[in-house]
């Protein structure tokens, strides 16, 4: 019962830690709206894994991360690089009518490839990390949620993947609810330069936070 508890607030947690508009979100959502939900779920796959890997890294190697600040460092770095060369790209590329039937046969893109493109960008993103290093620590300043077992530790490590493929597969579903409408207002010319501002945004906002 304790494991589930665990399980059920870490899924919380990370449900609640990944209602932004960062770079998997924002790439999912692209994604549904020019492809369809099948190969949305694949980014959003890709980019679930990082959240167990940084989550098992602050369960059992937390302390030394936290001493050597050079990682996070390096990996904000890399990461302000892809946002911005991927919301370049986003820019200068050619613009064209998307239609639902059109998309439809468009699934025959690599879905290996989509994977890749959610695990990056969520693999480079430096908050990961920290965040659950904090949340373990809140975890364990509380009797109920205290990581007392390996039942315990898997059951949240379990809930950060869990919670943050819960969000992404609600944005999912109620993108492809809506897609008709959304489609209707993003057939123009500027769809791929607002993408591309956003994740140059996105960018630009991890680079001032350097500072």
């Amino acid at each position: 019962m304790h494991s589930i508890i665990i399980f059920i607030c870490s899924s919380l947690a990370s449900f609640i830690g990944s209602v932004q508009l960062g770079p998997v979100n924002l790439f999912v959502i692209d994604t549904a709206i020019k492809r369809n939900e099948k190969v949305a779920v694949w980014v959003a796959i890709g980019g679930i894994i990082p959240e167990f890997i940084y989550c098992f890294l602050a369960v059992y190697s937390g302390s030394y991360f936290m001493s050597n600040p050079i990682v996070f460092l390096v990996f904000r770095v890399i990461l302000i690089v892809v946002l911005f060369l991927v919301g370049v790209i986003y820019m200068f590329k050619k613009h064209k009518i998307l239609n639902i039937e059109t998309e439809q046969v468009s699934v025959k893109l690599s879905k290996t490839k989509h994977f890749f493109k959610g695990f990056i960008l969520a693999f480079f993103n430096p908050q990961l990390m920290p965040f659950w290093i904090f949340v373990m620590v809140y975890f364990n300043s509380i009797y109920f949620l205290e990581l007392k077992s390996d039942a315990d530790r898997f059951a949240y490590i379990l809930g950060a993947g869990f919670g943050a493929l819960l969000l992404l597969t609600i944005i999912i579903l109620t993108v492809n609810k809506f897609k008709a409408k959304l489609l209707f207002y993003l057939n123009n010319k500027y769809y791929f330069k607002v993408l591309g501002l956003l994740f140059i945004a996105i960018s630009l906002q991890q680079l001032v936070t350097l500072f």
